[in-house]
């Protein structure tokens, strides 16, 4: 039996909203936050564990304290980034997402499903342990596919929330989703 774990963390706070700044680095709490899980008991044993990030700043940063801690290189893939919104007005992305959150997979404009499809496709296709510093709605697209979801948001993670994904002979054995946000969505 072929054992396979996926850790999905969610970035620390950003700096300014998403909808204001493309690509914003971590508020001070996000610096702390993002410290904090050198102590997370689910990240004390990543020494075999491949680590993957969202090219955006504010994953990069995440990753940072545990780059150091085992120190690792950072691999980056455009497949862990954001949902793509550059076509968005800045003044409209909040609307956008509120109503592609709760779109139907089938609904969707296409190139949020190919944004989807990608993350599932390099999802899947990990070889080894790995960890992925990402963002809220990459974590939903692939944990929503994965249990069969018809649409893109299934829970809120938190900020620096570890969302665990098991797969044994390249079928998902378990998920456990990381601790929920209390709080609204910072847009």
């Amino acid at each position: 039996m072929s054992e396979i774990n996926l850790l999905l963390v969610r970035h620390g706070e950003a700096a300014e909203s998403w909808g204001k700044h493309s690509d914003p680095g971590l508020s001070e709490l996000g610096i702390k936050q993002s410290a904090s899980l050198v102590d997370n008991k689910m990240l004390e044993l990543l020494d075999s564990y491949s680590f993957v990030s969202s090219p955006k700043l504010r994953a990069k940063m995440t990753a940072e304290p545990l780059i150091k801690k085992f120190n690792k290189k950072l691999i980056i893939n455009d497949a862990y980034s954001e949902i793509p919104s550059d076509e968005i007005d800045n003044s409209q992305k909040k609307a956008w997402l509120t109503n592609v959150m709760n779109t139907e997979i089938r609904d969707l404009p296409g190139f949020v499903v190919n944004w989807r499809n990608n993350i599932i496709k390099h999802s899947l296709g990990v070889s080894q342990n790995t960890i992925i510093f990402t963002h809220f709605m990459v974590i939903n697209a692939l944990v929503g596919s994965l249990l069969q979801k018809s649409a893109l948001m299934y829970f809120y993670p938190n900020y620096v929330s570890v969302t665990k994904i098991t797969f044994e002979n390249n079928e998902v054995k378990s998920i456990s989703l990381g601790d929920e946000k209390k709080t609204i969505i910072n847009l």
